[in-house]
């Protein structure tokens, strides 16, 4: 049986199938997967692909895929079978979703996920999840719609989840700290780890690389590094979720 991790924000735009992406190319070096055993796959329900056409990318660039990679999208039925898909670790991409105004940000008889195929989408997969990653940039246009996700959405279902803070090490310091501030005075579960917006990370699709592959460089290595720090990390609440089943 898999573990199944859901990446999920309200908001596009905030690194979803970059971590997605890079997620799975660690746990497969970890592994030592491929795309032809499957023992890790991501799979896109993104109407916009773009972890599909990362790893098309990839392919172009001559470099190999170490896992697998299924566009689900508009596919329902094929999601709400995903307990049962082949593998070890499943992790899924996924788009952002309705966004509320006003009143409706808190009215609780309107589900922020939608109506709709993608509304449906994210609730399969979201029925089938051992854990959710929330990737929050440390910038004020991402909280609020963070706040939805983690409690409209995982709280209520009671899913373990982690929220993840991404920053631009271009800036101060003083902007992660105040994001994983407001993170904890919420009481939201957060991730020690962080992923530094480095250029090797933002230029992946266009050089087809996953992190596993980027240039031998300090820069590199150090955004290898934050993406590495965050599978051992997420492999420590895999363990220990296993524990509490």
């Amino acid at each position: 049986m898999p573990y199944i991790t859901v990446i999920l924000s309200r908001k596009g735009g905030v690194g979803k199938s970059l971590t997605a992406v890079n997620l799975a190319a660690v746990y497969a070096q970890i592994l030592r997967a491929s795309e032809e055993d499957g023992r890790v796959a991501v799979v896109s329900i993104d109407p916009q692909a773009t972890s599909v056409e990362h790893a098309e990318a990839v392919r172009k660039a001559g470099r190999p895929v170490p896992f697998r990679v299924v566009n689900a999208k508009n596919n329902v039925d094929q999601l709400r079978k995903l307990r049962k898909a082949k593998g070890d670790i499943i992790i899924v991409d996924t788009p952002g979703f309705m966004p509320l105004e006003g009143e409706d940000e808190d009215d609780e008889s309107i589900d922020p996920l939608g109506d709709g195929t993608v509304g449906d989408s994210l609730r399969a997969v979201l029925d089938a999840a051992d854990d959710v990653i929330v990737p929050l940039p440390a910038e004020g246009a991402a909280f609020r719609p963070t706040r939805t996700t983690v409690e409209r959405v995982l709280i209520p279902r009671q899913i373990p989840y982690g929220v993840v803070v991404s920053w631009d090490p271009r800036d101060s310091e003083a902007d992660r700290d105040r994001t994983q501030s407001l993170v904890r005075r919420r009481g939201w579960e957060m991730y020690n780890s962080t992923i530094r917006r480095y250029k090797p990370h933002t230029r992946g699709i266009t050089s087809g690389r996953f992190c596993t592959q980027y240039e031998v460089n300090p820069i590199a290595l150090k955004a290898l590094g934050d993406f590495q720090a965050l599978a051992l990390e997420h492999q420590l609440r895999r363990q220990k979720f296993a524990e509490g089943r």
